[in-house]
């Protein structure tokens, strides 16, 4: 009788099988990304009357930041990714975080986070975010995608643009009560147009 085996999995199995459940359910469905967060940005047809430019010039920025700033010009253009100028946004009820810019196949992916900050849910429309260029072409997400942040919760942030070459790029936010944030992420070199 000792030596029989059981033909059931073993103990250390199902403790893995109960762990991955936990995590699935803890990270609220979270797991794999939200593709509600992650959409491609298309360019929108200019307002009459034009649009407001962005001050996206390098000349705005601190001199330690526009040598940052070219040299993330210079990791994209070799096709790396980099950190943006201004990663972090924060309101009232929300904190965005973006910890990467990197190009693919011709267009440049906004890889961040979105977090509640605040002590109530909150509901996260894609419209919520804004690509600006420093020509004051205008990037937006179609379809009406949302998701929903508890407390403390977050989730990925992942923007896709076509962004012309040489061109600066902001992401604004609007989900009010809260006022409106702006990220400067990309700024155009005097020499690059």
């Amino acid at each position: 009788m000792g030596g029989e085996r059981s033909q059931g999995l073993p103990i250390w199995a199902w403790g893995a099988l109960v762990a991955l459940a936990l995590i699935i359910l803890s990270s609220r469905g979270h797991l794999f990304g939200n593709p509600a967060l992650n959409q491609h940005f298309a360019l929108q047809p200019t307002p009459a009357g034009g649009a407001q430019l962005p001050d996206l010039g390098i000349g705005s920025l601190a001199p330690d930041l526009q040598n940052t700033a070219r040299k993330l010009w210079h990791q994209i253009g070799l096709g790396g990714s980099g950190t943006p100028i201004e990663p972090v946004a924060i309101t009232p009820r929300m904190r965005v975080t973006v910890g990467e810019l990197r190009p693919v196949g011709g267009s440049l992916k906004v890889i961040g986070s979105v977090t509640n900050i605040g002590t109530t849910d909150m509901q996260v429309p894609i419209s919520a975010f804004e690509l600006r260029d420093s020509a004051g072409a205008s990037y937006i997400a179609g379809g009406g995608a949302s998701t929903t942040l508890r407390p403390g919760e977050s989730t990925p942030l992942e923007l896709t643009v076509s962004l012309p070459t040489g061109r600066g790029l902001m992401l604004i936010t609007r989900l009010p009560p809260d006022p409106p944030t702006q990220q400067k992420l990309l700024v155009a070199d005097s020499i690059i147009k």
